[in-house]
Order: C-alpha cells, then sequence, then structure tokens
C-alpha cells in the first residue's frame, strides 16, 4: 500500500480518537482537565514513513491497513463498565494522547526545517548569477493580467510598431517557431547542399576544397601552422571542426589551414538571466508596467526561448586590438593600418569584417573578403554558449535570440547578414535561406538588419516555394504592417505559380497590390510587357515606400525569369489598375483607390525604419543605395562596423576622449572597451609613428603590478 493510503488512514484514526476524547470529557469529569483540550494532529507527508520500519513489502502494509480499520470502529464503541477500566482506559487515552502530541511536535519542527531549506534555496536561486532564464509560472498566475490575451484578440495587421513588439504574442511566437527552424546543421554547411546538386562528392574531392588557404600565405608560414596544429591539442581533427578546451564541434564553419592554431578564445558568451532581460525590455518600453514584462518573460520562457550575449575578453591584447581599430575606423580611417592589425591580431572580429570590406570596394578581391568573414565566423562559431550550442545542433533556432543591444551581438548579426550574401554569390541558395531563418530568429520581432527584405528571393532560388507561402501567412509577416515587405508580398505570387496554384496567386497579387502600388507600378515598368496608363504621380509615396520599393525591384528580373509567369503579372496587373479610378479623380472628383485603403497625397513624410536604412546599406546595391536620402548619410553613427545601433541612454561619453560618466547601461558600444591611454598617445603620433610593441609592453607590465 502507498504512504498516501497510510496517510489517509492515520488521519482518519486520529480524528475519531479525537472525538472519542470529547466524548469522554463529558462523562467523566475527573479527567476533564486533562481531556478538555483535544489534540488536533498535525499531519505531515513524512510523518507516516517514520513508523514504517522501512517495510515495502506489499504484502506487509496490507495488513497494516486492516489492522488500523478494523482497529477504529473497536475503540469508538467501548464503555467502561468499572473504576478499574475507567483508570485502565484513561491511561491508554493519555499514552495515545501523549504520542500524539510527539507526533505534533515532531511534525512542527520537520515543517519548520523544511521551510527553512526551501526559503534558503529560493535566496541561493534568486542571488545565483547563473540562474536559468527559464522560469516556472507563479501559482497565482491565472490570477495576474495576461495583457497577450487581450493582444490576441486584435485584428492584425497592426498599423504601427509598439515598443518591444508586443502584438507579436508568446502564441504567434509558438506558432512561428517551425518556420524560423533550421531542421538540422547540415542545412548550414554550403559543402552539404553542393554535394546534394552535384552528386555524391568523394572524400577526397572535400578535403581538397576545405586544405586551401583562405588568404594568399608563404609554404613555409602554412608549413609552420600544420606543425603547430598538430601540437595543439584538440585543434581540428578529423571533420575539421574541433577545437580546444571542449568537445563541442563548429556549426557553421570548418577550420581552414592557414587558421593559426590557438587554445585562447578570442571571445566568449553567456546566458541573459531574467533579471537582466527584463532590464533590457524595460529599455525599450514606452508604457507597459513591469508586471506586463515579467509575464511576456515568462510566457516566452515556458516556450523554451533563451537569450544570449556574446562577451569581450579582458586582456591587454584585446585592448589593444580595440584601440587601434578604433583609431583606424573612427579617428584617421587608415585601410593599410587595418590590414597590418588584422595579420597581427588574426582572430579580431570586428578588424575582420572591416578589411574584408575595404578588399571588397579597392581591389573588388571577393574571394579573399568572403574568406575573411568566413573566418570571422569561426571566431564566433568556437566562443559560443553551451545551451547555445546545444539548441542550434537539434535545429531549435526559434528558441535562440540575440538581443541587438550588445556590441558583439551587433557584430555576429552583421557577419551572418554578410555571410548570406557570400553564400549568395556561391548560388549556396538553399543555405542561405537557412541562415536566413537563423538571422531572422535571433530577433525576429526587431529585426534589425531587414531579413525579410531578401530572404523570399533565397527561398525562390533555392525553389522553397511552400516554405514562402507558409511564411507569408504566419504572424511572421501578418502580425504588422511592415513586417509584409514587397519581396515576401510579390514573391508569394511567384511561389503560387510555380506550385500550380493560379487561384491563390491571383488573390496574393490582389494583397501585395494593395499594400504596395508603387512596387506594382514599378514591376509592370521593369519585368511587365507594357506600361499602365496610371502616372507614377498619382500614386501617393514617400521616401520609406520607394527606398523598400528598389529593395525589390532591383532583384526582381533574377526571379520573374519564365514568360508565363511574366505574362500572368502582366495581364492581372493591368486589371487591377484599370479597376482604380485613379485617372478619373480630377474629373468626378472621387477618391483613388489608395485613398481608400490609406494613402494621402499630401501626408508627410514617414520616417525610415532602421533597420531598412541598414539593409540599403549593408547590401552594396548601388540602385538601392541611391534612394537613401541625404540626410541618413550625414548622421554621425552610419560607421559601416556598427551601423545606426541603439541609443545608450545611460552613458555620457565623448566621441574622441572616451567614458566621461557610466552607468549600468544596457546597450555597449566599441568606445567601452577602448584603453583612453593609448587613444591618446595615437591621437598624438599618428598611427604609424606609433610603437605599439613598446605599448604593448608596458601596459602588460602595469597590469602584472596591479595583480601583485
Amino acid at each position: 500500500m502507498s504512504s498516501r493510503a497510510l496517510k489517509r488512514l492515520e488521519r482518519q484514526k486520529l480524528e475519531k480518537l479525537e472525538k472519542l476524547q470529547e466524548s469522554k470529557a463529558v462523562e467523566d469529569a475527573s479527567e476533564s482537565e486533562d481531556e478538555s483540550l483535544p489534540v488536533k494532529p498535525k499531519v505531515n507527508v513524512f510523518a507516516l514513513l517514520n513508523d514504517d520500519d522501512n517495510d515495502n513489502d506489499e504484502e506487509s502494509q496490507d495488513e497494516e491497513e486492516s489492522r488500523l480499520e478494523s482497529s477504529v470502529p473497536k475503540e469508538s464503541v467501548v464503555e467502561p463498565s468499572s473504576t478499574a477500566s475507567k483508570k485502565s482506559k484513561s491511561k491508554k487515552k493519555k499514552n495515545k494522547k501523549k504520542k500524539a502530541v510527539e507526533i505534533v511536535d515532531s511534525d512542527e519542527e520537520l515543517d519548520r526545517i523544511l521551510a527553512d531549506a526551501k526559503k534558503k534555496d529560493q535566496q541561493k536561486l534568486k542571488t545565483s548569477k547563473e540562474s536559468s532564464v527559464i522560469a516556472e509560472l507563479p501559482d497565482n498566475y491565472e490570477d495576474v493580467y495576461d495583457f497577450e490575451e487581450e493582444f490576441d484578440m486584435e485584428p492584425t495587421p497592426i498599423a504601427d510598431y509598439d515598443s518591444n513588439f508586443k502584438y507579436f504574442t508568446s502564441g504567434r511566437v509558438k506558432e512561428s517557431l517551425p518556420l524560423l527552424a533550421i531542421e538540422s546543421t547540415k542545412n548550414l554547411d554550403p559543402d552539404q547542399e553542393f554535394r546534394n546538386l552535384l552528386g555524391n562528392l568523394s572524400l577526397d574531392t572535400i578535403e581538397d576544397a576545405n586544405t586551401t588557404t583562405s588568404l594568399a600565405i608563404s609554404p613555409e608560414l602554412l608549413q609552420q601552422f600544420k606543425k603547430l596544429a598538430r601540437l595543439t591539442r584538440g585543434w581540428g581533427g578529423g571533420d575539421r571542426r574541433g577545437v580546444p578546451g571542449t568537445t563541442r564541434k563548429l556549426l557553421f564553419t570548418k577550420i581552414r589551414d592557414d587558421y593559426l592554431p590557438t587554445a585562447q578564445k578570442p571571445m566568449g558568451m553567456e546566458e541573459i538571466s531574467q533579471d537582466e532581460l527584463i532590464k533590457y525590455l524595460d529599455y525599450k518600453e514606452d508604457h507597459a508596467e513591469i508586471d506586463d514584462l515579467q509575464v511576456k518573460i515568462k510566457k516566452e520562457a515556458a516556450l523554451g526561448v533563451r537569450y544570449f550575449r556574446f562577451t569581450k575578453v579582458n586582456n591587454v591584447q584585446e585592448r589593444v586590438a580595440n584601440t587601434r581599430f578604433y583609431a583606424s575606423v573612427v579617428m584617421t580611417p587608415d585601410p593599410e593600418s587595418l590590414i597590418q592589425l588584422q595579420q597581427q591580431y588574426p582572430y579580431h572580429a570586428e578588424t575582420l569584417l572591416q578589411v574584408a570590406m575595404v578588399l571588397l570596394r579597392q581591389g573588388d578581391n571577393k574571394s579573399t573578403s568572403n574568406a575573411l568573414i568566413e573566418k570571422a565566423l569561426f571566431v564566433f562559431d568556437r566562443s559560443v554558449h553551451k545551451r547555445f550550442h546545444e539548441l542550434l545542433s537539434e535545429g531549435k533556432t526559434g528558441l535562440i535570440r540575440l538581443p541587438y543591444e550588445g556590441f558583439l551581438n551587433r557584430q555576429f548579426h552583421l557577419c551572418l547578414f554578410r555571410y548570406i550574401i557570400a553564400l549568395g554569390e556561391r548560388s549556396a541558395f538553399f543555405t542561405a535561406l537557412n541562415y536566413c531563418k537563423f538571422l531572422l530568429s535571433i530577433s525576429p520581432a526587431e529585426d534589425p538588419l531587414g531579413v525579410r527584405y531578401f530572404l523570399d528571393h533565397y527561398a525562390i532560388m533555392s525553389e522553397e516555394f511552400k516554405y514562402l507561402t507558409k511564411l507569408a501567412k504566419s504572424p511572421l509577416v501578418t502580425t504588422y504592417n511592415g513586417w509584409l515587405t514587397p519581396g515576401i508580398a510579390f514573391s508569394t505570387v511567384l511561389a503560387y505559380l510555380h506550385l500550380g496554384d493560379e487561384e491563390n496567386a491571383r488573390n496574393s497579387l490582389k494583397l501585395a497590390y494593395t499594400r504596395h502600388p508603387y512596387v506594382a507600378f514599378k514591376l509592370l515598368e521593369s519585368i511587365g510587357l507594357s506600361a499602365t496608363s496610371v502616372s507614377e504621380q498619382d500614386i501617393p509615396t514617400d521616401e520609406s515606400i520607394i527606398l523598400a520599393a528598389e529593395t525589390y525591384v532591383v532583384r526582381a528580373p533574377l526571379i520573374w525569369n519564365d514568360q508565363a509567369k511574366r505574362q500572368f503579372l502582366h495581364d492581372e496587373l493591368h486589371k487591377l489598375f484599370e479597376s482604380s479610378p485613379v485617372k478619373n479623380t480630377q474629373q468626378k472628383g472621387l477618391k483613388s483607390i489608395f485613398e481608400l485603403i490609406g494613402f494621402k497625397a499630401d501626408s508627410p513624410k514617414s520616417d525610415l525604419p532602421f533597420n531598412l536604412i541598414r539593409f540599403a546599406i549593408l547590401s552594396g546595391e548601388n540602385k538601392i543605395m541611391a534612394k537613401i536620402p541625404q540626410v541618413v548619410w550625414s548622421r554621425e553613427d552610419t560607421f559601416e562596423y556598427d551601423l545606426l545601433p541603439p541609443k545608450n541612454t545611460t552613458v555620457d561619453y565623448n566621441e574622441y576622449t572616451g567614458v566621461i560618466h557610466k552607468k549600468d547601461g544596457i546597450v555597449d558600444s566599441l568606445i567601452d572597451y577602448v584603453d583612453q591611454n593609448l587613444l591618446g598617445q595615437i591621437v598624438q603620433n599618428r598611427t604609424a609613428e606609433t610603437d605599439f610593441d613598446g605599448i604593448l609592453r608596458q601596459l602588460q607590465e602595469e597590469e602584472a603590478r596591479g595583480e601583485e
């Protein structure tokens, strides 16, 4: 018999003993003083375990249950017949009462011990810096106001963005998780895609491709690297994915022969705790209460969502590299100094990404530029957190978040964006699509680099038509107006045509035309068979509409390359434009279809979304960049290494002299990791004339004296 059944029987027995004591108190006045205070036993869940004598035999438990059940009714009907029997009964009752009091005392002591232990555990969990983000919902969770339930009932799409994108509720996040998952890490390996496209390539062929160096390197130095790799335990391995200090494998990249073997990680990663995460959300919040943010965090945590951030290593070499990079990019731009810095600090991620763009712009050396981007991705790859690695290994990229407020997180976003472009240039479109999913998943609501503006292109090029149609119907696109980008809207039409579903293609085109009439007009100009009678001046536009349209129009001819599909687009758009009363508005005084759906010709120009500006600049497309307003280029935060970063309202610093007063800020930037003394010397002596080796030795000596 289980302990639960024993507990129930013991409780019944003690209750009947209590009733018996009360009845005897009335009959026997001489014993009323002892028996008038009925004992209310406090039963503890562990009380019976001590009386069980560790007997787990089922047969003996059944016998005990029968004995208890039979003993209770007998005691309840016994009536004393003589003084001796009264004394005997009284004695028995006193013994039973004493035993019950002992049980109460022992139970109360045990309860107190358990309560103290629980309190200490809760305090320890609260103060632990490594506490998990995933927290259980409170016991009174249903009594707490859940704003998401109200938001879930709101009709979508929402016209304007709100702080923290609260309409993208946890329910909508859960619905979107399958579309953010990469299914397998093999989908992040371009070699796997080439193997699928070109057939079963031999291992020798793949190994020969992997042994090629990413950068120009002398044979003598290459032999030294290979010898050092053999001496560095855990470097590379048979699959070229092993790194020292951990048994985890690289998931994004492979180690090339010209990667300098080293056991020291260039950066770290940590999981953001729940208390810190509330600060991240509160930093961006306009009006919601902390309690609402806590509900949002806990509901996301219940889904398994985890937040991470990359962290810098705080040592002399890293501070020198950060300072020299800052001086060579911000203070006095010097490409040659950057290249020297990259040679001296081969795993400084910011330098690798910046030099890659320098080589691309100056020499149009795409192979070398792409090699440096891949090397930067390797730097992040070997530094990921254990839990991050586990989620990624399982293909659960939809549960990974990297807030854009962290400086190195922004570098990781930038690295992924440029790696996607590099994969597209190698025609690895399916791999590029999976990296788009991953880049979108680490910040699906904010989408800081505008993944939605080119995700559709890689979906069409990799022939993932069903995925694109599902995406267009998901909360990732339907929650806010701005999430249905021109690319997703019109490429979904093309996806349905590839699937042979003209009816859904026609319906999708109506939606795309309604939401993006200017793009429809430009598509007739660029890939249509004839122009429409509607004038461009009849279509209300602003700077964001023109710029967003160009992000799709510049790529549209590459995917609308089938004559039959172009004919369908031409015919259907002509029907939609002809049904619009735009050309007759001046004569009949009627409102045009564009005014009916909310556009106003005399409306003020809207502000450009930051993610659209970042995408336009980082895309490198001249036609797109030409549409960016001049006022954007005059901003002081348009540096290529950290484009339009979030504003740090809790840090006051001068751009050239460094931090003046710093609080506990949420947003960090490169200036936070710069050595001010070294920066001052660089300003005085110029970059080329500075003795960095001497300064490095001096800083190391100062650090050693400080440790002593």
